[in-house]
């Protein structure tokens, strides 16, 4: 009997050992933070990950007082408001309380990408919204829609699906309008193109070659209509590469001939004032792209422009068909500039881009006498010479953007031979890539004692609309 009793209580002690034991190891398994991390895991990857949509899903923005103090107040009850997932104190829930009440509390939401469960719910402050959306947490988000539904209610979870309240649609809308390399007309009155051809010789260059036309020379605030000359030429474009459809390290060269056009702006009848006359055909051409690139990575990103026009002929004064009297004029006949361009200094959020352009040069400025008893035009000298140095400067600030394109380029170009500066203000827009417009504005300002000179203008503004046709 005793033996019995003895070994009755050794088995009821061995039960009950085992019993405390495995009641200690499943207490520490569930006070184990690497357990519940892994378990968290587990959980978060039964769900279908659509972090690379999230820019697309369906976001909104609830506005309706009274709901948002209905589903805050759920919250509460729920004991379900957290702090970087802490319990908040009840001194600081009164206190965010008071934004409640003063309906200063809105609801931000994200519905799922592939079905209609919400996987995003935050609470935040309007006076913490201009912090941004990863610090402005009134209380921490739920990022689980089962999480969500057992805190506000099936009612209440059913309502914040459903949108029957006011809200602000914050969805984004996916806007595919991308630059096409096939087929390209732009016309504009100052810098038009027609792109008729193009090849590829390998799988990411492409050759782009059309017809194009330059009026007018911004670099020396000689902008088009006050221009005699229109060169009309041919353009071959050399992209090296194509990331998401737009060009990168691109080379240009365009070379045409000068030819003569009608000032609309300018009163025939009066031959001589601040204007200047086509004399003679000339040679145009411009060499751009990004050569600096082959001396360092770093340099890339700067582009430089070598623009030239060189007198081939002059004409006879019988041939000057602006002028019928014997009279002086003045011709602008040659010019070559050296211009570096950088778009992208700094980025402007949504704005752009920020940029630089610099630039020197020198161009002549010919006077002549118009004589039709002479066989040829005759030069008159200048006490100064001819030829004019320049240097001009210019901020950008633009985007560059299928849906919407836009520039802004306030200048600055000083004349060293004739002690004046122009400053210059040029702004393009182009909408849905097929239509816009452009302006230009500059001012002379004389920092000498001569003033301006003869064939200069105080001012010169001109503009034109913009059509595109791009596939």
């Amino acid at each position: 009997m005793g033996f019995n009793m003895k070994k009755v209580f050794i088995t009821l002690t061995f039960i009950l050992l085992s019993t405390l034991t495995f009641s200690q190891a499943n207490i520490n398994q569930q006070n184990d933070p690497n357990k519940f991390n892994r378990l968290e895991r587990i959980y978060r990857n039964l769900e279908y990950n659509t972090i690379g949509f999230n820019d697309l899903k369906t976001k909104w923005v609830i506005i309706d007082p009274v709901l948002v103090r209905t589903i805050f107040n759920s919250f509460i009850v729920k004991n379900a408001l957290r702090i970087e997932g802490k319990k908040p104190s009840l001194e600081y829930i009164k206190d965010k309380s008071l934004d409640v009440h003063r309906g200063e509390v809105f609801i931000d939401i994200r519905k799922r990408y592939y079905d209609n469960e919400i996987d995003f719910f935050r609470f935040y402050s309007e006076a913490n919204l201009e912090r941004g959306e990863e610090t402005d947490m009134f209380f921490d988000p739920i990022e689980d829609f089962v999480q969500l539904r057992h805190i506000v209610g099936e009612k209440n979870y059913e309502l914040l699906k459903a949108k029957m309240y006011a809200y602000n649609d914050l969805t984004k809308t996916y806007y595919d309008n991308k630059l096409a390399f096939k087929f390209d007309v732009l016309l504009n009155m100052f810098e038009p193109h027609v792109r008729f051809y193009n090849f590829t010789t390998n799988d990411k260059n492409k050759y782009l070659i059309g017809i194009s036309g330059k009026w007018g020379y911004d670099n020396i605030a000689l902008p088009g209509w006050y221009s005699p000359t229109f060169n009309l030429g041919t353009k071959v474009t050399y992209i090296d590469r194509i990331l998401n459809n737009k060009p990168a390290d691109v080379f240009e060269f365009e070379g045409g001939i000068g030819l003569p056009i009608q000032q609309t702006i300018l009163d025939k009848d009066i031959y001589t004032g601040k204007r200047l006359h086509y004399t003679g055909a000339s040679v145009y051409f411009n060499f751009t792209g990004n050569f600096l690139r082959y001396i360092g990575p770093e340099y890339g990103k700067y582009n430089l422009s070598l623009e030239g026009a060189l007198a081939l002929s002059t004409l006879g004064p019988t041939e000057i068909n602006s002028v019928h009297t014997v009279t002086t004029i003045y011709s602008q006949r040659n010019l070559l500039s050296l211009t570096a361009t950088r778009r992208d200094f700094l980025e402007l959020s949504s704005f752009g881009h920020l940029g630089a352009i610099l630039g020197v040069g020198i161009y002549d400025i010919g006077q002549y006498l118009t004589d039709d008893t002479q066989v040829t035009l005759t030069e008159v000298p200048q006490a100064d010479g001819k030829l004019r140095y320049y240097v001009n400067a210019a901020m950008t600030i633009g985007k560059d953007d299928a849906l919407f394109a836009y520039s802004l380029e306030p200048s600055f170009m000083y004349n060293i031979k004739e002690s004046n500066a122009y400053f210059g203000f040029k702004a393009s827009l182009l909408i849905n890539n097929s239509f816009g417009f452009t302006f230009k504005f500059y001012s002379g300002i004389d920092l000498g004692s001569a003033g301006l000179p003869a064939y200069r203008s105080d001012s010169y503004i001109v503009f034109s609309p913009i059509l595109r046709i791009n596939y």
